[in-house]
């Protein structure tokens, strides 16, 4: 369609959004435009039909196709350094070295230096900073942890268990005098251990006294081998739990450690990448506000509501909710909890005497309306952040090992070399990262509140991203790349003009990427 100024001239609308586009993000249009495609046949059949180029000498296509390589590594972007991470032998040393850091400075025992550590995050530059700064931090700070200083308390010979009152209590166990015997302890101990992680804050079972167990005394007090593993395994967790800039790994078959980097998103080893803030998947730049949001309405009790206000009706009676599972109309609001009534349920009217109802009587109230407008809203935004997450796991699972096994191969057949098929791999790793990134856009148009004009311009950005998306998923999926293999470079001038495409194209979507990631950065207050 097209839209009229003031003068009368016609614009295509089109042309119109571009201009908005071409101002606000000059460096997508600056990109080189994505080749055409034709497409002879379904995409099930996986051919393509490329528009027709003059013909060329196999040296001038090879050097047009290394030409492009060497531009498309030029253009990829600067990505961030590796995250750090850490499997637990790595943590554990980790862990050691700033509890024996914190010992030599302060001159207190390592079981006390751990528990000071945890409470100030494993920081102990700060902890130190705060206790030359201040005399009285480090006792008052003992004082609320309940670490009494000095040696653990002889109890008396001639005393007895103050909990069973049966055997003596046993020596050198806490520093708050109170004695129980080893039976008690080792019961005390083992089940709370067993327990789970509340383990860690063990005190001393007396009443009012408060005074904490120390770790290695915990694990002297464990009645087996198991229960110190797990104990030591609950420290090493408490350890990446506490700290202010390592957290685990979110995926369930990861159990690495990750530090924060100079921004949010972390790229674990394990192939992950998640956001460090709300530890969900990147998400960036869509705010975690948004992201909690989003989460919480599929989760909600809201939606469910809303789904019954939809699809249920209310006893024309007794008002209770019902719900129609079968395709006779004549219903029934059964006991118990229903009255009994019968009513037919197209027109909510006495079943007694019916005898049809296909006249237009009235319309659904306004509450109703909104409700199913809502309900018809979170369901477009949501079913779209469906498709694209489980396309973003498909690429990242699948066409990731596929595409490994074609560069494998492709690099084992001697007319090509490893520089030929890394742009495979490229235009992957793309793919999954950009549909990583529309899946988030959606949830934030759901969350937008905007004018009608900066909206559209959004849809618009959003639809140049995913349209050409679209393209280069298509061309790297159903391309068979084994039917290049064996040729020679004179029979494979296809397999260049393909692998210039998508290079083209990779490059194309990079640009859609950042501009639209940059613009929503740039357009919404966060």
């Amino acid at each position: 369609f097209h839209v009229s100024c003031r003068s009368g001239s016609q614009h295509c609308a089109v042309e119109v959004l571009q201009s908005f586009f071409i101002k606000l993000v000059p460096s997508a249009m600056a990109a080189p435009s994505p080749p055409e495609l034709r497409r002879g046949v379904s995409a099930a059949t996986s051919e393509y039909s490329l528009e027709d180029s003059p013909q060329a000498s196999d040296n001038e296509l090879l050097e047009e196709g290394e030409g492009r390589q060497n531009n498309f590594e030029n253009r990829q972007e600067k990505r961030p350094l590796p995250t750090k991470t850490l499997d637990r032998d790595s943590l554990q040393a980790s862990r050691n070295e700033i509890i024996a850091e914190v010992v030599d400075v302060l001159g207190i025992t390592e079981d006390d230096a751990a528990i000071v550590l945890s409470h100030m995050s494993w920081d102990g530059e700060e902890l130190s900073e705060k206790v030359f700064d201040d005399e009285n931090f480090l006792p008052n700070l003992r004082k609320k942890l309940r670490l009494s200083e000095g040696c653990e308390s002889e109890a008396q010979a001639d005393g007895l268990c103050e909990i069973c009152f049966c055997d003596p209590p046993i020596a050198g166990v806490v520093p708050c005098g109170h004695g129980y015997c080893s039976d008690c302890w080792h019961r005390y101990v083992s089940l709370s251990v067993d327990e789970g992680k509340g383990c860690l804050d063990l005190r001393c079972p007396a009443p009012k006294c408060g005074e904490r167990l120390r770790p290695s005394q915990v694990e002297n007090l464990c009645s087996s081998e198991p229960l110190v593993r797990r104990y030591r395994r609950f420290l090493l967790d408490s350890f990446v739990e506490e700290h202010r800039s390592r957290k685990w790994c979110p995926s369930a078959l990861c159990d690495l450690a990750c530090e924060k980097g100079p921004n949010s998103t972390v790229e674990c080893t394990c192939g992950m990448q998640w956001c460090f803030e709300c530890c969900n998947d990147d998400h960036a730049p869509v705010p975690c506000a948004i992201v909690q949001k989003w989460n919480e309405k599929q989760a909600s009790e809201g939606a469910d509501i809303s789904w019954i206000m939809v699809n249920t009706k209310n006893c024309p009676k007794c008002k209770n909710p019902i719900e129609k599972n079968g395709g006779c109309m004549h219903m029934t609001c059964r006991k118990p909890g229903g009255c009994g009534h019968e009513f037919c349920w197209i027109c909510m009217k006495d079943w007694l005497n019916h005898s049809n109802c296909n006249g237009l009587e009235g319309e659904e109230t306004p509450e109703i309306k909104q409700e199913r407008r809502q309900l018809e809203l979170l369901a477009f935004f949501y079913n779209r952040f469906q498709v694209h997450e489980v396309a973003q796991k498909k690429t990242a699972e699948d066409l990731r090992a596929r595409m490994s096994v074609c560069i494998e191969c492709l690099s084992d057949d001697p007319n090509f070399n490893i520089k030929d098929a890394s742009f495979l791999m490229d235009a992957t790793e793309q793919l999954v990262r950009c549909r990583r990134f529309l899946k988030w856009t959606y949830a934030y148009g759901y969350f937008l509140k905007t004018t009608y004009d900066t909206r559209k311009l959004f849809e618009f950005h959003q639809g140049q991203l995913e349209s050409t998306l679209e393209k280069l998923s298509d061309l790297v999926e159903n391309t068979r790349w084994e039917d290049y293999m064996g040729r020679s470079i004179a029979d494979n001038k296809e397999f260049f003009r393909v692998k210039s495409n998508v290079i083209s194209l990779t490059s194309v979507v990079r640009q859609f990427f950042d501009s639209l990631s940059n613009w929503i950065q740039d357009t919404f207050d966060k």
